[in-house]
C-alpha cells in the first residue's frame, strides 16, 4: 500500500421495501487505484479499484461511489466493511469472512463467493448477477430490495434471514437452508428449489407453475410426510 498522501480520495470509515433494487450511483471519471492488501480504516471514494487483497485482515474499510474489478479478496477477514454505491465485477470473494458487513446500493456481477461468510450483514439495494455463491453463509442477514439472478447458490445458508420481497430469478438453490427465514412476498421464478431445508419459509412467496412439484415435494419433506401406496 502506498503512503497516505498518495492514496486517491482516502477518507475515514463512517459510524438499515419496495421490489425495485436501486442501482449504484457511480461517477464517470474515476481515479485508478491498484490495491495491494487492506489496512485498518482504509477508505476510498470515486476510484476504479483493481489489484489484490488476498487474506487481508482489517477493520473499518470502506468504499463509496466506486468500481472494483477483478480484485481477489480470497480468504480475507474484514470487520465492519462498508460499501455504498459500488459495483464489483469478476471479483473473487471465496472463503471471505465479513463481520458486521454493511452494503447500500451495491452490485455484484460475475463474482465468486463460494463458502464466504456474510452472516448478520445489512444488505440494502444489493444485486447479485450471475455469481457463484455455493455454500455462502447469509445467516440472519437483514435485507431490503435484494435481487439475485442467475448463477448458483446451492446450499446457501439463509437461516433466520430477513428476505421480505426479495427476488431470486433463475438461481440454483439446490439444498438451500431456509430454516426460520422470512420470505413473504419474495419471488423465485425460474429458480431450482429442490432438496431445500425449512421449506415452510416459502409461505406467501410467489413461484412459477414449473416449480410447483419441486416446492410441493420440499414442503412434504419438511413436514416429514411419506408418500407410500402400500397399505401395510
Amino acid at each position: 500500500m502506498s503512503p497516505a498522501a498518495a492514496r486517491p480520495s482516502r477518507r475515514g470509515a463512517s459510524g438499515l421495501g419496495g421490489s425495485t433494487t436501486r442501482a449504484p450511483i457511480v461517477v464517470a471519471d474515476l481515479e485508478p487505484l491498484e490495491l495491494d492488501g487492506l489496512r485498518d480504516d482504509d477508505g476510498w471514494s470515486e476510484v476504479a479499484a483493481t489489484g489484490s487483497a488476498i487474506a487481508a485482515d482489517a477493520e473499518r474499510v470502506s468504499f463509496s461511489r466506486s468500481t472494483i474489478t477483478g480484485v481477489r479478496f480470497t480468504g480475507a477477514q474484514l470487520h465492519r466493511l462498508e460499501m455504498t454505491d459500488v459495483s464489483l465485477l469478476d471479483c473473487d470473494l471465496a472463503n471471505v469472512v465479513l463481520e458486521e458487513l454493511s452494503l447500500d446500493r451495491v452490485a455484484f456481477v460475475g463474482c465468486r463467493l463460494n463458502e464466504a461468510d456474510l452472516g448478520g450483514a445489512s444488505l440494502v439495494d444489493v444485486r447479485f448477477t450471475d455469481c457463484q455463491m455455493e455454500d455462502l453463509a447469509l445467516r440472519m442477514v437483514r435485507t431490503e430490495r435484494l435481487h439475485v439472478s442467475g448463477g448458483s447458490a446451492a446450499r446457501v445458508d439463509l437461516y433466520r434471514a430477513k428476505l421480505h420481497g426479495s427476488r431470486w430469478y433463475d438461481v440454483d438453490l439446490t439444498g438451500a437452508d431456509l430454516s426460520g427465514a422470512e420470505m413473504a412476498r419474495s419471488r423465485l421464478h425460474g429458480s431450482k428449489i429442490i432438496e431445500v431445508r425449512g421449506a415452510k419459509a416459502l409461505k406467501d412467496t410467489v413461484i412459477d407453475p414449473h416449480q410447483a412439484i419441486d416446492v410441493g415435494q420440499a414442503l412434504l419433506a419438511d413436514a416429514t410426510i411419506t408418500i407410500d401406496d402400500a397399505r401395510t
